[in-house]
């Protein structure tokens, strides 16, 4: 019977039979994980994927000396926060989410109220913001500025621009996690992120 190394071994040299014992050891547990974030059967099946995808896709950086469910749950835990954060910004992306989930109103009061919650406390966040890192996620997030046009907008540099931007989402994301049901936030808005 093979090790978990020389799976990755396998894996890492384009042995799609190795790769599916992998997926089928790890996807279980990756679910679960991903679930306690989202909330969301359907979405966290597909962050999984996503997960898996990029696995295949960097197989070759992967080092089988170093523990290798470390590196996975750090990808998924980055990945959910990066949809997250996309769905908490994103209005479309939002009301997309909620067309594939079929929520009425009178089916899913909960999940209404929870998603009014999220929506409350993103606004709140903004409200908070210093007033240069308000116009600038305004403009990039909102508006669909690139950061090149923000920063001539606003007549700052475009790094300024970038930065402001890291710490607007890390501080939106921030305040929802501290004030907030998080799983409400990923669930009707499943992006902010966060």
């Amino acid at each position: 019977m093979l090790s978990a190394k020389d799976w990755l071994v396998r894996m890492k040299e384009g042995d799609e039979s190795a790769f599916t014992s992998i997926y089928r050891h790890y996807h279980p547990p990756l679910y679960y994980y991903i679930l306690r974030f989202c909330k969301i059967p359907s979405l966290a099946e597909d962050l999984v994927h996503d997960v898996f995808m990029k696995v295949w896709e960097i197989r070759e950086r992967i080092d089988p000396e170093l523990p290798f469910s470390g590196y996975i749950y750090r990808i998924a835990r980055n990945h959910v926060f990066k949809t997250l954060q996309k769905i908490a910004t994103d209005r479309s992306l939002r009301e997309q989410l909620l067309q594939q989930l079929h929520v009425r109103e009178s089916e899913q009061p909960e999940q209404i109220a929870q998603a009014r919650e999220y929506d409350r406390l993103f606004h709140e966040a903004l409200d908070r913001m210093p007033r240069q890192r308000l116009n600038v996620f305004r403009l990039c997030r909102q508006e669909g500025r690139s950061y090149d046009e923000a920063a001539a907008i606003l007549g700052i540099s475009r790094n300024a621009v970038k930065k402001h931007m890291v710490l607007g989402m890390r501080f939106i994301h921030d305040y929802v996690f501290r004030y907030g049901d998080v799983i409400c936030a990923l669930y009707l808005t499943s992006k902010n992120f966060f």
